[in-house]
C-alpha cells in the first residue's frame, strides 16, 4: 500500500513538474515573438530617420544614399567646427574623422540597402552622447 502511495505521489511530483516546463517554453516563446515586434518598430522608426544612443555611439539610419550622406557628414563637421583628420570612402561605406575638444570624432556610413544609409558617431573613447546627438542632428538635416 505505502509503494502504491509512493507512486502516486511521484506521479503528482511529474506533472507539476511538466506544468512547470510548459509554462516556462509558453513564456519563452511570447517574450521571442514580442522581441521580434518591438525590433521591427525600430527598425521602422529609424527608417525614418530617427537615431538612437547605444555603447558609447549614437545610430541612426536614413532614407539617403551613400554620397549624400557622406556629403552632409563633410558639411556637418564644417559647421560645426570639426577639423577633419581623415576621409575614406568605398563603394558600400565610409569613414570621416576629426577632432573636437580633443576627443576623437568618427563618424561611419555604412549602405545597408537601396538608398538606405546607416550613420555612427562616437565622441571620445568612451562615447559622449550629446556631442553625438548634435553632430548626428546636424547631418541629417542635410538631406
Amino acid at each position: 500500500m505505502q509503494c502504491f502511495l509512493s507512486t502516486i505521489s511521484d506521479q503528482g511530483y511529474l506533472m507539476t513538474q511538466a506544468r512547470r516546463f510548459a509554462a516556462m517554453l509558453l513564456i519563452c516563446a511570447m517574450s521571442i515573438s514580442a522581441a521580434g515586434c518591438g525590433a521591427i518598430i525600430v527598425g521602422g522608426a529609424a527608417a525614418a530617420g530617427t537615431y538612437f544612443y547605444l555603447d558609447g555611439q549614437s545610430r541612426g539610419t536614413y532614407n539617403v544614399s551613400l554620397n549624400k550622406a557622406y556629403e552632409a557628414s563633410l558639411a556637418a563637421c564644417k559647421e560645426l567646427e570639426i577639423p577633419v583628420t581623415e576621409q575614406s570612402k568605398k563603394l558600400s561605406s565610409a569613414t570621416v574623422t576629426g577632432k573636437l575638444s580633443g576627443d576623437t570624432v568618427t563618424i561611419s556610413l555604412k549602405l545597408v540597402g537601396d538608398d538606405i544609409t546607416e550613420i555612427t558617431v562616437r565622441v571620445g573613447l568612451m562615447g559622449d552622447e550629446s556631442a553625438s546627438y548634435r553632430i548626428q542632428k546636424t547631418i541629417s538635416k542635410r538631406f
